[in-house]
């Protein structure tokens, strides 16, 4: 934790990122849901070490710290949070992903990382002489503390953090980059030694948003600040303190929307400063199967810039935008679909959206609900679709729609014989190995566990048996991810 000096008071921006007419998304105005977790903490004055909670809820790694005083917090199940500090000269609070010790996840192999955060509430009750909000995390290999900061509140924009290094446009915004080496040992992830810190720190400040995490790695590395081999942990942070330190700074923070993950899924990041989750240029391995679902943000490729991923839906979509798999249409026939969407419109105007197996048309739907964030089912048939390996594009005829995924049920099918990927179709993701301990992370980037696969045993059978699930599933071997799947 580190104490940035600051200028003074200036304006703090409130930012609505998203027009009434596209992003029913809306997450600056979301609320918390989910199961929850209370957490306190109480640290005497004198304790350098002071006290902190770290623990899991739902998807989400939190953590709760504080240098004497007071530290309450409340975690959600869906990876909102908000906390309150009393008569403490350090406090954070933060949501998000662990990697773990010596994860071996590096940024560049993991595909593009975000993190989308609404701060419904910040109040510096009194003593606060800094705050950082944005996100927060560690590499290792080399150890380096970081810090990318998009808002401060009242007492400032911090405004040197060691070596001013460079300033770069990321998100449509100029943020300052610092570089502080802390050549006095300290509290770290690996015990008490001396580290590095990199710090991005925007010039006017937001409450909500989307950080494209990914793109400030890649603009420290281009200015020569190299990250470590090893992600440790990406989470959503607010932290505040006072300097000097007199054990009665008091405030609290209120995160309504809290999410980091993983776009895509690539192994080649995309270039410095891209806001954009993927295009169709990218490097994407995601595929889908007839009958089953398709998340709309695992999309493999698109059409244009302007869709944007907003956690599991996807949004800021215009007319003739389009997402695309490859599928395996598992028998000749028609199927059924469901497409979960929301759209608002004050003249109850639909929003078509229509469905193409191998730029053929095979059938469409006709979307229009309450509003941006009331979601719904709209279903449809498909016409004859042959067995075999296709390119599925969904086509957003109208625009204007946000849309979260779409199912397939088989609707009249010849189940005379079923469609099985040919041999080099799954070699990729058999890796040719036998005994070998894999690592496995689900699609966002969260470290599940690890797995051997036998002699005669496919990956997908063995990740079947160990995690008793269904879905995509990255797999590492080395430096190289693959994403399998697992159908039952």
């Amino acid at each position: 934790m580190k104490k940035c000096r600051s200028l003074g008071p200036v304006a703090v921006l409130s930012l609505g990122l998203f027009s009434s007419q596209a992003l029913a998304q809306d997450f600056c105005n979301a609320s918390h849901s989910g199961t929850k977790v209370d957490v306190s903490n109480t640290a005497p004055t004198g304790d350098a070490n002071g006290k902190g909670t770290i623990g899991t809820i739902g998807d989400y790694s939190y953590e709760e710290w504080n240098k004497t005083g007071t530290g309450n917090a409340t975690f959600y199940s869906d990876g909102s949070f908000s906390c309150s500090f009393e008569n403490i000269d350090d406090y954070l609070c933060r949501s998000g992903v662990l990697y773990g010790q010596n994860s071996g996840v590096n940024f560049k192999t993991i595909g593009h990382l975000y993190a989308d955060f609404s701060l419904s509430d910040y109040t510096n009750k009194s003593g606060v002489s800094y705050a950082y909000i944005g996100v927060y995390g560690w590499t290792q290999d080399p150890l380096i503390e970081w810090y990318i900061v998009d808002s401060w509140g009242s007492q400032g924009r911090p405004t040197w953090c060691g070596t001013l290094v460079k300033t770069v446009t990321i998100d449509g915004a100029e943020y300052d980059i610092y570089k502080d080496d802390i050549n006095q040992a300290r509290g770290t992830i690996e015990g008490t030694k001396t580290f590095t810190q990199y710090w991005s720190i925007r010039k006017t400040a937001r409450k909500c948003g989307s950080i494209n995490i990914t793109a400030h790695f890649e603009a420290w590395e281009a200015a020569g600040l190299k990250m470590g081999s090893s992600l440790y942990e990406a989470k959503i942070l607010g932290e505040a303190g006072q300097y000097p330190e007199e054990h009665n700074a008091n405030g609290s923070f209120d995160f309504n929307y809290a999410k980091v993950y993983i776009s895509g899924g690539s192994t080649t990041p995309t270039s410095s400063g891209s806001s954009n989750p993927g295009s169709s240029t990218s490097t994407r391995t995601s595929t889908g199967a007839l009958p089953g679902t398709m998340e709309f943000e695992n999309y493999e490729s698109k059409q244009s810039d302007s869709l944007k991923v907003y956690g599991d839906v996807i949004g800021n979509i215009q007319p003739g935008d389009w997402v695309e798999w490859t599928v395996d249409v598992s028998y000749t026939g028609t199927y059924g679909f469901e497409i979960l969407a929301a759209r608002e419109d004050s003249q109850d105007r639909k929003s078509e959206i229509s469905l193409s197996i191998d730029d053929v048309s095979v059938g469409s739907a006709s979307v229009l609900t309450d509003g941006w964030d009331s979601y719904d089912t709209f279903s449809g048939v498909t016409s004859f679709i042959s067995a075999g390996q296709h390119k599925l594009r969904v086509t957003f005829t109208d625009g204007y729609v946000n849309v979260d995924n779409i199912k397939f049920a088989e609707n009249e099918v010849d189940k005379g014989s079923k469609y099985e990927p040919p041999p080099e179709a799954i070699a990729k993701a058999r890796f040719a190995l036998k005994g070998k301990d894999l690592q496995v992370f689900d699609m966002q980037g969260r470290h599940l566990g690890r797995v051997s696969v036998a002699a005669g045993t496919s990956l997908q059978a063995a990740l079947s048996a160990k995690f008793h699930k269904p879905g995509i599933y990255l797999v590492k071997q080395g430096t190289l991810f693959v994403q399998v799947r697992v159908s039952h």
